[in-house]
């Protein structure tokens, strides 16, 4: 018999900083949800902003992966109310913005 974790037993696994997987289970306009793996009490998401994988080119309409894709992450957020991990794939969207 196996039982769900605590939202605080999932806070532990993972903590900002950490790496975190999971399968995307919904695609919207502004972001992924994701079921992460060892986290069954908690959702994952990823906002568009904070999709930025190397090597890839962001087509509109494209820039989130599908439902289905698997997605590895950095932890940035923990998100009491909504039990939700949010996520950011590569490197943050300001290291890529050109300073003049």
């Amino acid at each position: 018999m196996t039982r769900d974790t605590t939202w605080k037993e999932t806070k532990e696994r993972y903590p900002i900083g950490s790496i975190a997987s999971g399968v995307v289970e919904a695609k919207f306009a502004f972001g992924v949800f994701l079921k992460l793996d060892h986290a069954s009490n908690a959702k994952g998401f990823i906002d568009l902003i904070s999709y930025n994988p190397p090597g890839l080119e962001k087509v509109p309409g494209n820039e989130l992966p599908e439902i289905g894709e698997t997605v590895t992450g950095t932890v940035v957020e923990l998100v009491d109310r909504d039990r939700q991990i949010r996520l950011r794939v590569g490197k943050p969207f300001w290291d890529e913005v050109k300073r003049t």
